[in-house]
């Protein structure tokens, strides 16, 4: 008989250890299974954790976003591994190919999903600001940091500051950003100043050594990015601009009237190049009050290092943006009146 007992006592020991070990290894077979598998479902989106969020209430949103098949079970791991008070709040790119696990690790590293923004060279504030209202962001919020943001802190004099439409234009570097979801107008502006000071950061020493100021440069690189649409051409234009500051003789370039008008127009009139605006370079002597769009790095570097040419004047000869360069009236006179003529004649601009 106490034999017997031991037997029992044994099978229902191997039973309780083979109940254990078949649940250890199934709650484990559970963790490694993504919701695809397990729902049948193939989904990937964006969801946002509220500070303050119970494990039930994340649990709650996964399953109903289909992202885990079984609350209860991320409830389980989250308590099991000590991480429920590890969890951040914020936006997440999840998917449901994604492990239990894998979702609670990216829910305690904070790996905030993004969403691209790509900035042209020579995009404006307000073209920047149209991009961001299609994420969210209030166009009016953004325009009116970008107005009247002070950027004492980039070391830049901001003189006539009251003749400058937007105080950031020139300095939100263009470029291709990872922004996290969430970010407000304020922190985006952050974002891309930094970059700009990153990347004008070896430039500190050409800067110090011009004789125009940072504001006054990133101005000129502006007009050149407006102007420019070959590479080899930047610093000749650049040349251009500096030759006719040097002899104090009107930029009348039609970029700086575009900047202006309420809608951009493939040719300007002649009633535009009157347009009552401190940066109508056909009126005003000198540099605009600041700069007319965001340049890109190419254009900065040719601010810097204009070609050393006699030019005065260029007209665009190419569907491309190609330029003719010439030092006088005379020449430039004439190259117009060729084109003109070809024009006439139903040719094509060489």
């Amino acid at each position: 008989m106490p034999v017997l007992n031991i037997s029992k006592k044994m099978v229902i020991v191997g039973l309780i250890l083979l109940i254990c070990c078949s649940a250890f290894f199934y709650y484990n077979y559970l963790l490694l299974q993504p919701a695809s598998k397990l729902l049948g479902v193939n989904v990937q989106q964006v969801i946002f954790i509220k500070s303050g969020s119970t494990i039930n209430d994340i649990a709650k949103k996964l399953r109903e976003k289909k992202l885990i098949a079984y609350p209860s079970l991320f409830k389980f791991q989250v308590r099991l591994t000590g991480t429920a008070p590890k969890l951040k709040a914020g936006y997440y790119r999840l998917g449901s190919q994604m492990t239990v696990g894998e979702i609670i690790n990216k829910l305690v590293k904070g790996e905030m999903a993004t969403y691209k923004l790509t900035v042209p060279e020579g995009t404006t504030i307000e073209k920047i600001a149209l991009q961001l209202e299609k994420k969210g962001i209030k166009k009016e919020k953004f325009l009116s940091i970008a107005r009247t943001k002070d950027l004492d802190y980039l070391s830049i004099s901001l003189k006539n500051k009251k003749k400058i439409i937007y105080s950031l234009e020139g300095f939100l570097f263009p470029d291709t950003y990872q922004i996290p979801y969430g970010s407000s107008a304020s922190e985006i502006i952050e974002i891309m100043l930094k970059e700009f000071k990153e990347k004008i950061g070896p430039l500190k020493s050409e800067i110090q050594d011009n004789e125009y100021n940072l504001k006054e440069i990133i101005t000129i690189a502006s007009l050149i990015q407006a102007e420019g649409k070959i590479d080899n051409e930047l610093k000749i234009i650049s040349s251009v601009i500096y030759n006719r500051l040097n002899i104090r003789m009107k930029l009348q370039m039609d970029a700086t009237i575009q900047y202006v008008l309420p809608e951009r127009k493939a040719r300007l009139l002649y009633s535009d190049l009157k347009v009552d605006s401190p940066y109508n370079t056909y009126l005003h002597y000198g540099l605009p009050p600041g700069p007319i769009n965001n340049p890109g790095l190419a254009a900065i570097k040719a601010a810097l290092n204009p070609a050393d040419t006699d030019y005065l004047y260029y007209v665009v000869v190419g569907d491309d943006g190609q330029h003719k360069f010439s030092k006088n009236y005379r020449q430039h006179l004439k190259i117009q009146n060729d084109l003109e003529a070809k024009e006439k004649q139903g040719g094509k601009h060489e």
